[in-house]
């Protein structure tokens, strides 16, 4: 495995000018002017982004030491069995599924954003040798059993040796600039190796039918992804896009209803949702349900060098 050290440094700047990030159009329409007036939309390209972004102390305070515990993610003896890991490794294996086709054989993988660093141990039994990276992992990058973490960002991070695979699972749509950021990643890459990206899509059934009310809409998102327009922020980092897919991701009532509760778009949804984690016994909140296919899967290849 590859020495990595995380350098230091701050989360990258916004896209200069204020335009958009993968066309730099400055036109935007409002997307939900009265219930989201954040909320913009390139009118050449479609990207929706947050204008304005929330300044480097807001985000601060929304990624705190806590900010994973609010999705039920909590390090644990039980958290580590039976619910969350059991959920995050079939999901990370299912992503993994996407990409496979197009394999060259290497075996280094770097996870962008691991949080716990369950994603590691499905790679592991895929046969990689993986490392995380999280900005909130932990100071000991071998303190968690079976998954190398190390902590830092993207944006400031230096390995001594390429990767076959980075990951950004639920990553591009949190980071300022995501052009930049995928061409940090085709940096950290062999020649030809892989970029798998998974995100949320704005224009989604789901997405459509919910409006304004679409839970992945919020301040800790900076961008709204579709295929087309992801498709495009690859292209313009370099990558040849080889595959989108839709996502199949495991949850559980935990995972799902945490993120409910802490909505703001949704009352009656966050209301109920924080009754349910009160009330509902522990083996039902964390028990894994069936595949559901939400969001998409990208895959992108490095040029040749």
């Amino acid at each position: 495995m590859a020495t990595v050290t995380p350098a230091e440094g701050t989360r990258e700047s916004a896209v200069p000018g204020g335009g958009c990030a993968v066309c730099h159009g400055t036109a935007t329409r409002k997307v939900h002017p009265a219930e989201l007036p954040w909320l913009v939309e390139c009118v050449t390209c479609g990207l929706r982004r947050a204008d304005p972004m929330p300044t480097d102390e807001e985000l601060a305070a929304i990624y705190d030491e806590h900010y994973y515990e609010q999705f039920g993610f909590v390090e644990s003896e039980s958290s580590a069995d039976e619910g969350l890991a059991r959920t995050k490794r079939a999901t990370y294996a299912s992503l993994l599924s996407v990409a496979k086709p197009h394999f060259t054989g290497g075996k280094r993988l770097l996870d962008v954003g691991c949080g716990l660093g369950f994603s590691l141990v499905a790679a592991r039994d895929a046969g990689f040798d993986a490392v995380g990276l999280d900005q909130l992992g932990p100071e000991d990058p071998n303190a968690r059993p079976g998954r190398r973490i190390l902590r830092g960002a993207i944006e400031t991070f230096r390995s001594e040796t390429s990767f076959d695979v980075v990951s950004l699972v639920d990553v591009i749509e949190h980071v300022r600039d995501p052009v930049e950021t995928l061409r940090i990643v085709k940096r950290l890459l062999v020649p030809r190796g892989l970029a798998i990206l998974a995100t949320n899509d704005c224009s989604s059934r789901a997405a459509v039918m919910l409006g304004a009310r679409w839970v992945h809409y919020h301040r800790a998102h900076l961008f709204f992804f579709t295929p087309e327009t992801l498709t495009r922020a690859a292209e313009a980092a370099g990558f040849e896009v080889i595959a989108v897919e839709t996502a199949k991701r495991v949850y559980n009532l935990e995972y799902i209803a945490s993120i409910l509760a802490r909505g703001t778009n949704f009352e009656l949804a966050a209301r109920v949702s924080r009754g349910l984690l009160g009330v509902a016994p522990r083996a039902v909140l964390r028990a894994p349900w069936p595949a559901l296919r939400e969001g998409f899967v990208l895959v992108a290849r490095a040029p040749r060098g």
